[in-house]
């Protein structure tokens, strides 16, 4: 028996042997066959091993701390207004506190607070402003695993005063010197020291930050803030005892709302938002601390790209395959002759099949390489390809190598196994019709994902050159943006505003307590007119913004009815409101209604006497919202921006604006930026899914072509004796182009009949994400069908000329 069992694993030692070398024959005789199912097949397993790993990487955002699971951040919901519900991200300085007192299953609890926008720490006698900061609790990397590069996580914080910085900034403010123990003075915290400095935070975290405060307020400030119910001031979140079902405890936050917020309990609702659903389900959260959030849609329109461009290589390898099967029926005739078996043709074909795959995962890794940076730069990641990296790649590739293996190795392993000895020998026509009809069907289909893609990068295109020249109610151009970060400065901006005036290039200056395009959260006030018939529950809720007289000129906002402000100092209980405000509230004679306005300090009274057209405050994928407009001097809010409208050379205005902007602000650098690049920042998600929509476009065209070039090339070379005897007997070339062409071109005419309905309802589903798009017409898929139609006719055209203009008696002589 131990004979027999040396001889069979000695016997398939030979014939796995025997399988590679036959294989690597194979491959080695059909070099324009291998190169084109390597190249496709590579650039198919870069594309998706790119896009799973950048999928991956978003669907696993926030799961990275080892309580991810069991930690919720505090959210609050306002009611104050039936059918107007607000979210807020941010909750009264308590409520985390309080949780963790009143519920047993709240293991441990943490907050976030940025008492400020801009901070200004001074080293050494510079001074360094920064905007990415937050002031913790010591227990804060018990809950979040940020990875420490030098220091203590359980001690950096304990102490009040104490900083932990990132890796980029320690590099910036130290330069090759250890940061540790380093002082930083800073006007309203007084001195911090440097107790740890964290790696750079993962790209898909929620929380970021430069530094990291311990408790800089101390005695009777700092009680009196953690004891403060009535404003939203913290980023809390809680840690519930492992396998704590979060339902169990939402229905005790009824008793906590009456315990803690008493006549607000009705109106104000706390609630829990699972950390690892903070990137994707916050887009009608408001006061976050999160710059961006995902779109699950763009997730799955990037996976099917993928998949796609998967489908498209391993199309081509079954489809070159099948139509190569009448050059290898008489190897296959000979080894049944013989007396192999079915299933070892099963396993040669396979064998093939893996062996291409393999070397395509080869160079798929280096093309990855080198698309890796381009690959960030359109999706604002830092993804990278080395040894230390190689890890995290190995399982994505071997599995889409294994299943592309598998997918374009089976059918044709199949289908040539069972040719029968006798048809295959004689060399005629094998698998009758039913491959040439799978082999059309195919190539169709890779036509209708061509088009597909065609149509929606061209429609994401239009739509978003559309929003960059769409009119938004303002003049949107050479708008320079200054903040205002001092107490000084506000309270001489005036004189500070005739000195921007002054600047050479400088056409006007406005004043402003947010700006169109604001990043930041902007204000929100409930208004109702002050009529009998109005409650208190039916005011409408409207963004706030405070503008001085210079902000009219400086915008060119155009005003509908009544009159702009006046610079008299008479204005500050005067508004204007926009028209959709006035549409809202249903007035059709808005100025000199009187109107209240409420807040949480109490209601005040104020009157209309302006209605200002419709501009867009906010992004184009929301329509104009109701808004009012107070002066510089109003009893809400404080002033914040200067904007300058240029009109000169830039360079010039700035170094201009930072010469005064010196004179005024000792403390504070000056921080500017230019409102149509912050405009840009609203639509950065749909550039980057353009990008990414073009580059697979490209690569679903290339990928395709590959393997139209090869199966010409077979058509040709099967044809190339009728070519011969149509030419002797007088075809021109035409005609002749016309008989190889005219079957991908009827090809391609089903193709669009297909996809053109499919394309229409993709992008119809993503354009619903704009209140303002663009239309679209056939005009778009007549382009991209006649795309289509050209490439592949530009594709087949070079095997055809060739073989239309070579020596028909070649063609006929036999071989």
């Amino acid at each position: 028996m131990a004979c027999v069992h040396q001889w069979k694993t000695q016997n398939k030692k030979i014939m796995i042997k025997n399988y590679l070398k036959v294989a690597f024959r194979s491959l080695a005789r059909n070099k324009g066959y291998t190169v084109i199912n390597i190249l496709g097949l590579a650039i198919g397993i870069a594309f998706s091993c790119m896009m799973y790993v950048y999928i991956n990487n978003e669907l696993s955002a926030d799961q990275f701390h080892s309580k991810s699971s069991d930690t919720y951040r505090l959210t609050l919901t306002d009611k104050r207004v039936p059918d107007q519900w607000r979210k807020f991200g941010s909750v009264p300085p308590p409520t985390a506190k309080a949780m963790a007192e009143d519920f047993p299953e709240v293991m441990d609890q943490v907050s976030l607070y940025q008492f400020s926008g801009q901070v200004v720490f001074t080293i050494d006698g510079e001074n360094f402003q920064e905007r990415s900061w937050f002031s913790t609790q010591a227990n804060f990397f018990d809950i979040f695993d940020f990875e420490f590069a030098l220091g203590d996580p359980a001690t950096a914080l304990k102490e009040p005063y104490s900083l932990v910085i990132n890796e980029t900034t320690a590099q910036k403010l130290f330069p090759n010197v250890n940061p540790m123990g380093k002082i930083l003075e800073n006007t309203n915290y007084g001195t911090l020291k440097i107790t740890g400095v964290v790696k750079d935070l993962p790209e898909n975290s929620h929380i970021q930050f430069n530094f990291l405060l311990s408790q800089v307020m101390t005695g009777e400030r700092w009680s009196q803030f953690q004891g403060n119910w009535n404003s939203l001031g913290a980023y809390s979140y809680v840690v519930l005892k492992e396998g704590t079902d979060v339902k169990t405890v939402e229905p005790k936050l009824a008793d906590f709302q009456e315990k803690y917020f008493g006549p607000m309990a009705e109106v104000f609702q706390p609630g829990f938002q699972p950390i690892e659903d903070i990137y994707f389900k916050s887009s009608d959260i408001e006061f976050t601390m999160e710059e961006y959030h995902g779109q699950m849609s763009y997730v799955y329109i990037f996976a099917t790209m993928g998949f796609f461009i998967l489908l498209i290589a391993c199309i081509n390898y079954i489809n070159l395959a099948t139509s190569k099967a009448a050059y290898r029926s008489k190897e296959i005739g000979i080894r049944k002759v013989v007396g192999a078996f079915k299933k070892q043709l099963v396993a040669q074909f396979l064998t093939e099949s893996f062996m291409v795959t393999l070397i395509s995962v080869i160079l798929a890794v280096g093309i990855m390489d080198l698309a890796f940076p381009f690959f960030n730069d359109i999706t604002n990641k830092s993804f990278d390809l080395n040894l230390a990296t190689l890890s995290q790649y190995i399982g994505p590739l071997l599995l889409i190598a294994l299943i592309i293996a598998l997918l374009s190795g089976s059918y044709p392993a199949f289908y040539l196994s069972r040719l029968r000895p006798v048809s295959s020998l004689k060399g005629g026509e094998v698998g009758g019709s039913n491959s040439g009809n799978l082999r059309k069907i195919l190539v169709t289909f890779q036509f209708v994902l061509t088009i597909v893609m065609l149509v929606s990068t061209f429609l994401i295109s239009r739509q978003l050159d559309f929003i960059q020249a769409k009119d938004m109610g303002f003049d949107k151009d050479k708008l320079l943006v200054i903040d205002i970060n001092s107490g000084n400065v506000r309270r001489q901006f005036q004189t500070m505003k005739n000195e921007f005036e002054a600047i050479p290039g400088v056409e006007s200056v406005g004043v402003s307590s947010r700006v169109p395009g604001e990043w930041k959260n902007i204000n929100q006030f409930y208004l109702r007119p002050m009529v009998p018939e109005w409650e208190a529950s039916d005011s409408l809720r409207a963004y706030f913004m405070g503008f001085d007289e210079g902000m009219l000129r400086t915008f060119q906002f155009q005003m509908a009815a009544g009159r702009y402000f006046k610079n008299n100092g008479e204005d500050s209980t005067h508004v204007i409101i926009n028209e959709s405000a006035a549409a809202a509230l249903n007035l059709s004679e808005a100025v000199g209604k009187r109107m209240r306005i409420s807040r949480d300090e109490g209601p005040v009274d104020v009157t209309i006497v302006g209605v200002i057209k419709d501009f867009n405050f906010q992004s184009l994928h929301s329509k104009v919202s109701p808004i009012i407009l107070g002066t510089w001097d109003n009893p809400f809010r404080v002033i914040d921006y200067f904007t300058l409208k240029v009109s000169g050379d830039m360079q010039q205005v700035l170094a201009g604006a930072n010469a005064v902007h010196e004179r005024f602000d000792t403390a504070t650098p000056m921080e500017y930026h230019l409102l149509d690049k912050q405009l840009e920042i609203f639509y950065e998600e749909e550039q980057r899914a353009g990008l990414i929509f073009k580059m697979a476009a490209f690569l679903c065209i290339f990928v395709a072509c590959l393997g139209l070039l090869g199966l010409a090339s077979f058509m040709v070379e099967k044809r190339k004796k009728e070519l011969g005897i149509r030419k002797i007997l007088g075809a021109n070339e035409f005609g002749l182009f016309y008989l190889l062409s005219s079957a991908i071109g009827k090809q391609v005419a089903i193709a669009f009949v297909i996809a053109s309905p499919l394309a229409w309802y993709i992008m119809s589903n993503w354009l619903q994400a704009f209140e303002y798009r663009v239309n679209f017409g056939v005009g778009v898929f007549l382009i991209s069908g006649l795309i289509a139609l050209s490439i592949a006719l530009l594709t087949i055209s070079y095997r055809a000329f060739k073989a239309i203009n070579s020596n028909p008696v070649d063609s006929l002589r036999q071989e």
